[in-house]
């Protein structure tokens, strides 16, 4: 069955990684983004105080100053941390045992085989990724649309092949985050997407193990 909530928190995560806008930081300022996200904090019985950067009391107008610049700083290319923000940056570029580039086996280019095998798999779906995206269909915002998509039209076990196979280096990101020192509303922010993944990961293991109980092998 759809599960419209899971579907919208991903998408309100996604949207948090774009460039700041003026709506969201007026969300971020009457507190409604720290109230959102810790409901679900709660139910899943995770620490409350990872969400502090999502409370502030910076006037709208400065916050919406720093967030871009640090938006900037951590993520643009010409930042001074340059934070990939793209799952083939953490991973080798392919595990083809027959490519014979010399930088096959080495990490920190775009296009590798999560970029691939998701543009095949949108390919399936009928989706088709828009600029500035192109060239990096393995981005954060896109993975967690797609992972919105998966919430809506399919069933645990797509989703939790995705989580395991595309998912797994959120935190490698978050360590990034943490040697930045980044604001802590990306601090907030990878914390929260780190919590979800691993609760996500715990429930469907759950299931699984269920399902497996419900037919026992007769011996």
């Amino acid at each position: 069955m759809p599960d419209k909530g899971k579907a919208f928190f991903c998408q309100i995560l996604s949207s948090l990684f774009c460039p700041p806008g003026q709506g969201m930081v007026e969300q971020l300022s009457q507190g409604h983004l720290h109230s959102f996200f810790k409901s679900y904090a709660q139910s899943w019985e995770g620490e409350i105080g990872i969400l502090k950067g999502f409370l502030t009391q910076s006037p709208p107008q400065i916050l919406l100053r720093d967030l871009k610049g640090e938006h900037h700083r951590l993520f643009s290319d010409t930042g001074k941390e340059r934070i990939s923000l793209v799952e083939s940056f953490y991973k080798p570029w392919t595990q083809d045992p027959h490519c014979s580039l010399p930088f096959a086996k080495e990490k920190g280019f775009l296009m590798g085989d999560s970029a691939v095998h998701l543009s095949n798999l949108f390919q399936q779906c009928g989706i088709e990724v828009g600029e500035p995206f192109k060239g990096m269909p393995d981005h954060i915002i896109i993975e967690l649309e797609f992972l919105s998509h998966l919430y809506q039209e399919a069933g645990d076990v797509e989703i939790k092949r995705f989580i395991k196979d595309h998912l797994d280096w959120i935190p490698f990101l978050k360590e990034n985050f943490e040697k930045a020192h980044a604001h802590p509303f990306y601090i907030s922010l990878i914390e929260i997407l780190d919590l979800f993944i691993n609760q996500e990961k715990g429930r469907l293991e759950k299931k699984s193990d269920g399902e497996k109980d419900i037919h026992p092998e007769v011996i």
